[in-house]
């Protein structure tokens, strides 16, 4: 028996991780103004791409991740740009998470511990609002997975009278902008397999999903709740730029086009840097490439755009923390793994409550 678990054992080295990839789907144009989806399927033979015809309004699949079950996702034509402020009922919950980093279990776990989702990943949250704070993408090896999740829950959450609202990170911005640096193996590993020159062309403009992220703003205001990745630096607030500003400002380099004159161009240096919102970390004392902003800095900035606080991702803590005398809300306690657990915590705003949501499903008070 030794012999046989020896052999077992030389053999499974052998077997190369790649082979049992699964990837996609990414939605693509075709020919003749049609839609292509194409994923990366394995067998015992090696990895393939696998090409079908789609159109708006064909459902597509979404392979399970773990013991996670697949979900399908319907198409739909191309994504109206999101508007900056909204005005929701006061009674409304709002779910609010960042940086998930690829990390599709533990995001997805969080939410039906919250009852957000249900057993087979549907909206189940009502009128409830979610917000994802950014930086779906990069370092975990399932941020596709997590797209397409909130792409189909945007529509499911609009018919159930709630919403859904990804606020762009750094990480999405570097990714559409062939920034790569930071993915995990397995999408450079794709886009080879995909027979594309760059990991971000399955991002353009012309493909669903980018399409789709580049609808999405910078900046999000719920009511009086302002939603950032990174933070409105008090560069920012001295250009006195309104919300539709910056995030058409964003939308415009995403797009390719600043607007070509020197002023267009000087903002677009400004919102895209380390002092514009998808990386400022000035909240935050100990950064030194990023100035520290007071408190009295924070109140400037709440009035400029009409907000009593700001909730914001991007920058780490070990639990979701007040500062700024509860101004700002750091919310982005990175998901992972742990000995003794998952380390994950989301925010519920629930009857004016901050609470702190945990990964086993509990609440707390902030």
């Amino acid at each position: 028996m030794k012999w046989l678990c020896s052999l077992l054992l030389a053999s499974a080295a052998l077997v190369d991780p790649a082979a049992t990839m699964v990837d996609g789907p990414y939605v693509v144009p075709g020919a003749n103004r049609s839609l292509e989806s194409w994923t990366v399927e394995s067998d015992p033979g090696g990895i393939r791409k696998t090409v079908r015809r789609t159109s708006v309004g064909a459902r597509i699949s979404v392979a399970p991740v773990g013991d996670l079950p697949g979900f399908e996702v319907t198409l739909r034509a191309g994504a109206p740009v999101a508007r900056a402020a909204l005005t929701i009922a006061p009674a409304a919950p709002v779910f609010v998470v960042a940086d998930t980093h690829g990390e599709f279990e533990l995001l997805a776990k969080m939410l039906r511990a919250h009852r957000v989702i249900g057993p087979r990943l549907q909206w189940s949250f009502g009128k409830g609002q979610l917000v994802v704070l950014g930086d779906v993408f990069d370092r975990g090896p399932h941020h596709t997975e997590i797209l397409w999740l909130l792409y189909e829950l945007e529509q499911q959450a609009r018919t159930a009278g709630g919403a859904v609202h990804l606020v762009l990170g750094n990480h999405e911005t570097m990714v559409m902008r062939g920034d790569l640096r930071y993915l995990n193996p397995k999408y450079p590993a794709s886009a080879q397999t995909l027979a594309v020159d760059s990991y971000a062309r399955l991002f353009a403009p012309d493909t669903v999903l980018g399409q789709w992220l580049r609808s999405r703003p910078a900046l999000l205001r719920l009511n009086r709740a302002l939603f950032v990745h990174g933070g409105i630096s008090p560069d920012v607030v001295a250009r006195k730029l309104t919300l539709a500003d910056i995030n058409a400002s964003i939308r415009g380099v995403l797009a390719g086009s600043t607007g070509g004159d020197v002023v267009s161009l000087e903002r677009a240096e400004l919102l895209m840097g380390p002092l514009g919102p998808l990386w400022y970390r000035g909240y935050f004392a100990g950064h030194e490439d990023f100035p520290t902003a007071s408190t009295a800095d924070v109140t400037r900035m709440l009035a400029a755009f009409q907000a009593d606080r700001i909730f914001v991702g991007h920058t780490t803590v070990p639990t979701i923390t007040r500062l700024h005398e509860g101004r700002v809300i750091a919310v982005q306690v990175y998901p992972k793994r742990e000995p003794d657990g998952v380390q994950f915590e989301a925010l519920l705003i629930r009857g004016g409550k901050l609470l702190r949501a945990r990964f086993d499903g509990g609440t707390e008070p902030i």
